[in-house]
């Protein structure tokens, strides 16, 4: 059934063909370089924004960790004349800021955990390469666009929101702007192809016109929310 399925949706975008929003994802040159490192069960969701992310931003790179017998790479992450961040909201991280960014005097590599909380943990404990990390987190914000899985927490973000938010601060508002327009294009389509929408939100949401003329079976839009 999958496999199947498979056939039917875009390769870039992940979404229903009909739905493709491959078009709307800007190409993002920034100074930062965003490293995502995702835990293997993200990998076969279709839900997942780690990856519409790495699409948009030029500097970014995913990396897979915990596939069986197969350990993630670290190499690259900490690099002389940069300075390397790890988002990751510990009792001692420091709150991004305008007067933090001030502070820092090299580039930054961003490195975002893409995973649950539980498995976040893990990594941070596990990984030596983390130990002596600057830990940084967000200021408080608005909540989560992010309505195609249920956060575990009242303020929970996506990790596409989270990278956004940090680039805003860090860099560059400009890009926070494109990648939380993006993120609104991918929410609205999958919604609408999970027959998820409320009818009356056709008109104002981001439905290419000829989705319409090609509605997908019930079991096309269980299989989206994957």
């Amino acid at each position: 059934m999958r496999r199947v399925l498979a056939q039917h949706r875009c390769p870039g975008c992940e979404i229903r063909k009909a739905l493709c929003f491959c078009a709307a994802i800007p190409r993002i040159e920034l100074k930062i370089r965003v490293f995502v490192l995702m835990h293997t069960a993200e990998e076969v969701l279709t839900t997942n924004t780690a990856r519409l992310t790495a699409k948009a931003l030029v500097n970014s790179e995913i990396r897979i960790r915990g596939r069986k017998n197969e350990r993630m790479s670290t190499v690259g992450l900490v690099e002389p004349k940069r300075t390397s961040l790890l988002l990751y909201p510990s009792p001692y991280a420091e709150e991004l800021s305008a007067e933090f960014v001030a502070r820092l005097a090299e580039p930054v590599n961003l490195i975002v955990p893409d995973g649950s909380w539980r498995q976040t943990q893990k990594m941070v404990r596990r990984e030596e390469v983390f130990h002596d990390l600057r830990h940084v987190k967000l200021p408080p914000g608005p909540p989560t666009e992010y309505k195609l899985r249920i956060q575990p927490e009242e303020h929970g973000l996506c990790t596409l929101e989270a990278i956004a938010r940090s680039l805003g601060i860090l860099e560059s508002p400009a890009a926070q702007s494109q990648l939380e327009a993006l993120l609104r294009v991918m929410v609205d389509r999958t919604l609408w192809s999970r027959g998820s929408m409320a009818p009356e939100l056709h008109a104002s949401a981001n439905i290419p016109r000829g989705a319409f003329s090609n509605e997908p079976s019930a079991a096309g839009r269980d299989a989206e929310s994957d």
